[in-house]
């Protein structure tokens, strides 16, 4: 019975999240997935625990099923190619378009699981990147919004999970994790692009938290499901100190998550994954004034053992827009709108304790426009490229 509900949900969750939409943007400020394994899978894992990163992550319940201990690192390196352009008719300037340079962003992961020997429970330890953004715009006399000011904005939310998960019978388990996570925002000018924009001196890490628990099932046949449950994280509120208005206040917590999941594994080397989520930004402080919308997502990863020692990977990623053409003003400077991820990856199993991992993703170029001032537009056009790399650890 629970094994049929689980496959019910997820199928009605996915279907839901690939559905047509005119609005098929992004998932947000929330990174695909985590580490080299699960990225190449296009952040499906839910109910597919690959590695020791990606499980911790995405299901606590999961970790019990991976077949050893591990310990694994990984490092991404994230490049992203942003325009912005504006015209404003009203204001004396036609029309412009700005490319901004931000350079390389570094995304650390670092994953633990331990079985401990004769009980039924696992521990693991998450610590890794799981959301921001970086822009950086010089000012450009020829661009309406960029005629007197640059715009410097970046965040980086990094999380924090010790996780326990209890094998309930032999084919079940569930798992819990208490989530440290800590927010870096830096916004220079303060409020831009509005009129009352001030400049701001960059920021202080800021402390946070909550929980996440879930469930793994793996089925005799090789059908697997799992669900997650992902708290939102309550944050203490961001102090931002600018020359000319005082500190500014800002209310940022990291939204609430559910994901349910579905895998294969009941042909020999194969493994294909697919996962549905919904992240509620509507009701979380900060992205609720930004003009959020609560948005699904969707993911579906397929891995090849092609020999003992090497295994490839493909992965897809869709996601909804949460920022609708009424908010890209408000959301200049952090156009978190991607369309489509694509990736891919690979595994060489060095010894039997020691295997290297990459992955490489492309952030399908996308845009978005919506009304800037009494008569004009304001558009944001974004892609990206990641390559991530790292090493596992089994004992």
């Amino acid at each position: 019975m629970l094994k049929k509900a689980l496959i019910r949900l997820c199928a009605v969750l996915i279907l839901t999240a690939v559905a047509p939409s005119s609005l098929l943007h992004a998932q947000g400020m929330t990174v695909t997935g985590v580490g080299p394994v699960n990225r190449s899978m296009g952040g499906a894992g839910t109910a597919a625990p690959l590695d020791a990163i990606g499980a911790v992550h995405w299901n606590p319940g999961s970790i019990s099923a991976l077949p050893s201990n591990e310990l694994g690192f990984g490092t991404e390196l994230l490049n992203v190619s942003i325009h912005l352009s504006s015209t404003d008719p009203a204001g004396g300037a036609a029309s412009g378009s700005t490319s901004g340079n931000a350079g390389w962003v570094t995304i650390p992961t670092i994953g633990w699981v331990h079985h401990l020997d004769g009980t039924p429970m696992t521990l693991g330890l998450g610590v890794y990147g799981i959301a921001g953004f970086k822009n950086n715009m010089p000012i450009d006399p020829s661009n309406p919004v960029l005629m007197t000011t640059s715009a410097f904005g970046s965040a980086d939310i990094l999380q924090i999970a010790p996780t326990l998960s209890y094998q309930l019978t032999e084919n079940l388990s569930v798992g819990l994790a208490p989530t440290i996570t800590t927010v870096t925002v830096n916004l220079d000018p303060f409020g831009f692009p509005s009129p009352a924009a001030v400049p701001s001196q960059g920021n202080r890490m800021h402390w946070g938290g909550g929980f996440q628990v879930g469930a793994y099932y793996r089925g005799d046949s090789g059908i697997n499901a799992g669900a997650t449950f992902k708290s939102k994280q309550w944050v203490e509120t961001l102090d931002f100190f600018t020359a000319t208005a005082g500190t500014q206040h800002l209310n940022l917590d990291y939204p609430m998550i559910v994901s349910l999941g579905l895998s294969y594994t009941g042909m020999e080397n194969w493994t294909f994954a697919i996962d549905g989520r919904y992240f509620d930004y509507e009701h979380t402080d900060g992205f609720r004034e930004l003009g959020w919308r609560s948005v699904f997502a969707g993911a579906v990863g397929v891995q090849y053992r092609a020999t003992d020692r090497l295994t490839g990977r493909v992965g897809y990623n869709f996601n909804q827009n949460p920022i609708q053409s009424g908010a890209v003003a408000a959301n200049a400077i952090s156009p978190l709108i991607q369309d489509q991820n694509v990736a891919t990856g690979v595994s060489y199993k060095f010894t039997d304790h020691v295997v290297l991992n990459g992955a490489y993703v492309y952030l399908v170029n996308n845009s978005v426009t919506g009304p800037f001032g009494p008569a004009g537009t304001l558009s944001n056009q974004i892609s990206a490229h990641s390559l991530i790399a790292g090493v596992s650890v089994k004992y």
